[in-house]
């Protein structure tokens, strides 16, 4: 882990913000030829994302999140070359932890400032994204990668927990969620289902 006054930690956190932040359009990207295709894969949607998790047996990344249809992205913070270097050397990067699922993140970004990595240094499939100052900008976008379920798995039971999500039966059936207040478009569900089944 990171000092929180750091830039390697600042830029785990604007990394966060980032992939928060990013919109999946479905008119634009499915009906419509992609605005900037040089970044497609790029703008998806986010909901819950972690800035520095540390998980038993699977990839500790510094940004990891989790959006719709099972879509898992990991951005790696470098703030200096070496440190990227060394970064390919990690077990997490070898084949057998692919294999096994043990890589996080269908879609991989390296985060660093401006110049630190070269777009051509980058590993198979991997994005880059620079810091420069005041925003980040996408110079490669990544491509996905499949085997990452069970490492994606064990980070979201390690959010789960630590976050004191109720252990209990979740039963689903009539209604869209056990979690109070049932509410669809705003109205109660018990209405929303008398008024659906007039």
């Amino acid at each position: 882990m990171s000092k929180t006054d750091s830039l390697h930690y600042q830029l785990c956190e604007e990394g966060a913000k980032w992939l928060f932040r990013q919109k999946w359009n479905y008119d634009r990207c499915m009906k419509k030829p992609c605005y900037k295709p040089e970044n497609c894969r790029c703008c998806k949607k986010y909901n819950y994302v972690a800035v520095e998790l540390c998980t038993w047996d699977t990839e500790n990344t510094d940004v990891w999140g989790l959006g719709n249809f099972c879509d898992s992205a990991i951005i790696e913070v470098k703030v200096s070359h070496s440190d990227f270097k060394a970064d390919q050397k990690k077990w997490h990067r070898g084949e057998v932890a692919e294999n096994k699922g043990m890589q996080a993140g269908r879609l991989r970004w390296y985060l660093c400032p401006e110049g630190i990595i070269k777009p051509d240094e980058l590993p198979e499939k991997w994005g880059l994204l620079y810091w420069n100052g005041k925003k980040i900008d996408i110079v490669v976008a990544p491509q996905p990668f499949e085997n990452t379920g069970w490492a994606d798995i064990n980070i979201l039971a390690s959010l789960l927990r630590r976050e004191n999500f109720p252990k209990k039966i979740f039963n689903y059936r009539g209604a869209p969620s056990t979690i109070k207040p049932q509410t669809i478009n705003g109205i109660p569900a018990r209405e929303y289902y008398k008024q659906s089944t007039k």
